[in-house]
């Protein structure tokens, strides 16, 4: 089977629209869009009325729904909120007119008892809003028949304009992170094998690196929820195929901010250890830096390269790597353990990269 993770870089208008995607200039463009659509539609078929709520409810779409996959939940939940709650208050308030004040007693009592049923398919914040107009509205249907079209309609819109124009390209900005954190940690990491690395460096390093760790592993579930759940745009298809790779990846960052957080609190211990044990640790940890700069390579989809023949490290060869380098203390072992781990992770790597 072909490396399924190879593809022809983005060319650069792509490249273009898949940051703005990102952007809050993007979302602000579709908060104008689902304005300006959401009222010149009813307005010009001769439904003035309907154009502000169905606007309204456009832009909450938008402005609530940060991915497709979002906008979409959000569009089950208060479109179903309101479709339930408003005919069932105007018909609790028609049975109990004349008397409005038995019927806002009982309101309450009777929608928060169908949202107890189901409250997985409801939307709370929404719930409330359709309750509060069901006692403004009372029997006055044409308001009723506003609402529900404005509401449904205008949630249909913002989906549709989160999906089509300038749908978030999460996979891009997850690309982008494996990129980024890739350059930081093999570059840290080179410093550390030569010896040359300042202590000072260590913690802002290892902090940067984490919330670089904490961006993409938002991105990829990002991405992943808008595979499994929205309409499959151009953009989800080019970059499902690495899911397991930003996964790996995310874990692989992960693992060397705790191994940068142990250098840091533990640096004395580690410059005491017995010389030709530390210059053996650092030659092995160049040799897995070399690996992680060839995935690191193979990785970044912005130069067009082969893929990899053969991983370019094995268990076996890491087996060897760890056994010729005992931990005979407490502080050897918790620095063997880091580098196992490290290595473990570039043989996951490696047979993404080749599969």
């Amino acid at each position: 089977m072909s490396n399924v993770y190879q593809h022809k870089p983005l060319t650069p208008l792509r490249r273009t629209l898949a940051r703005f995607s990102l952007s809050e200039t993007a979302k602000y463009a579709k908060l104008t869009l689902g304005l300006w659509i959401g009222f010149a539609v009813p307005s010009l078929l001769g439904f003035p009325d309907a154009a502000v709520p169905l606007a309204g409810s456009a832009m909450l779409t938008l402005a609530l729904g940060s991915s497709i996959s979002a906008a979409r939940s959000y569009f089950h939940k208060r479109v179903l909120s309101n479709v339930v709650a408003m005919p069932l208050g105007t018909l609790l308030i028609w049975l109990t007119a004349p008397d409005l004040w038995l019927g806002a007693l009982l309101l309450p009592l009777v929608i928060f008892s169908v949202v107890a049923l189901r409250p997985s398919l409801f939307q709370m914040t929404s719930v409330t809003v359709p309750m509060t107009l069901v006692l403004y509205t009372g029997e006055h249907i044409p308001l009723l028949e506003q609402r529900l079209i404005g509401v449904v309609l205008g949630m249909l819109l913002g989906f549709i304009i989160q999906q089509v124009a300038f749908p978030p390209d999460h996979g891009y900005w997850a690309n982008t992170l494996v990129n980024d954190g890739n350059e930081q940690s093999a570059g840290i990491l080179t410093q550390l094998a030569a010896g040359k690395l300042d202590k000072a460096q260590i913690k802002p390093s290892a902090t940067a690196l984490r919330t670089l760790s904490t961006n993409l592993k938002q991105a990829h579930l990002l991405l992943k929820t808008d595979i499994e759940q929205a309409w499959v745009s151009s953009h989800l298809k080019r970059n499902r195929a690495r899911l397991p790779l930003f996964a790996c990846y995310q874990e692989t960052f992960d693992s060397l901010v705790n191994f940068l957080e142990t250098m840091d609190t533990f640096h004395d211990q580690f410059a005491a250890l017995d010389a030709p044990w530390r210059e053996a640790f650092l030659a092995r940890l160049a040799r897995l830096v070399s690996v992680h700069r060839q995935l690191a390579e193979a990785a970044d989809l912005r130069v067009e390269r082969p893929p990899l023949a053969v991983p370019p490290l094995h268990m076996e060869e890491l087996r060897q790597l760890v056994a010729e380098l005992p931990g005979s203390s407490v502080f050897t072992s918790v620095y063997l353990g880091h580098l196992t781990g490290y290595g473990i992770l570039l043989c996951r790597l490696s047979e993404l990269h080749t599969a």
